[in-house]
Order: structure tokens, then sequence, then C-alpha cells
């Protein structure tokens, strides 16, 4: 079925708005930072390498954290490398096939994470204070879709094995 002009158009225009509040939604995130300045030393990478790593409840391999990530190998390496030096993870050979390196959480990595965690939890609730619930629940259902869509456009990007 043919979409009229008219439906084209509001398509585009929502497109476009999506766009340009996705970009500034970027930078707000980017400069928002939680207020107990213990925690907010920790960047993004950090918080979700690390997030990764307590959901995956065991040490992931270094290829298999990138890909989960989506992200390139030698960037998640530089990335765990610095994290590996602030102590927040720890880098192994895998025992296995020491060609594979895994990562795990250190203790340290552990408190610092949560404390990070908590701080953001924080952090939203109080931005997300005025909205009613249901709301919320929605907004993070729609960003939980738009996450997934990306991920699916970003995959088709990548050459398959």
């Amino acid at each position: 079925m043919a979409q009229t002009l008219e439906a084209i158009r509001i398509e585009k225009d929502s497109v476009a708005a999506l766009e340009y509040e996705m970009a500034v939604l970027v930078r707000m995130l980017t400069a928002t930072r939680p207020r107990n300045p213990q925690v907010s030393t920790m960047d993004r990478s950090a918080y979700l390498i690390l997030h990764q790593l307590e959901e995956a409840g065991a040490p992931v391999a270094l290829q298999d954290l990138a890909s989960r990530l989506h992200a390139d190998l030698s960037t998640v390496s530089r990335q765990v490398s610095a994290m590996e030096k602030k102590g927040l993870i720890q880098k192994y050979p895998d025992p296995e096939d020491s060609r594979v390196h895994r990562v795990a959480v250190t203790a340290h990595g552990g408190k610092q994470f949560g404390a990070m965690r908590e701080a953001r939890h924080a952090t939203y609730s109080e931005i997300l204070k005025d909205w009613p619930a249901p709301e919320r629940e929605a907004l993070a259902t729609q960003l939980t879709r738009l996450n997934q869509a990306i991920r699916r456009y970003q995959s088709a990007d990548r050459p398959a094995d």
C-alpha cells in the first residue's frame, strides 16, 4: 500500500525531530554527571564494560566483550588496559587457550561499579522525578527498542566471520 504524501511528510518530520533530539540527548547525557564526586570519575566506557562483566557473572573473553559492546576489539583492548591499571578489572590468559584473554571484575571494580550505578540511578531518579511511573516505563521500553534497532543496524554493517 502506497504511503500518502502527508504520511511521508510526517515520517520525515518525526525522523528529523528525532535526529536532532538524539544529538541533544547525547550532548546532555555527556554533560550530566552524578553529584557524588567519589563516583563521577568513571567514564562511560568503563561503566559499560563493568556492566557487561557484572551481567555475565563470569570472566568474559576480550573478543566476546567487544562483540557485546558492538565495539572494535582494539578499542576495547585499550579501554580494558586502562581499567586494569586502575584496578577495576583483571585480564588473564584463558586456561584452555592461551591466545584468548579473559576479563573479570576485581573486588575494587565491583565496588566502584556499584557506587556508580547507584549514583546514576539517583541522578536519573532526580531528573525524572516529575514523570508519572507509566511514562518512565514507556520511555525505558522505547529506549530499549531503539537500542535494539541500533544494534541490528550495526550488525548488518559488520562483515560475516
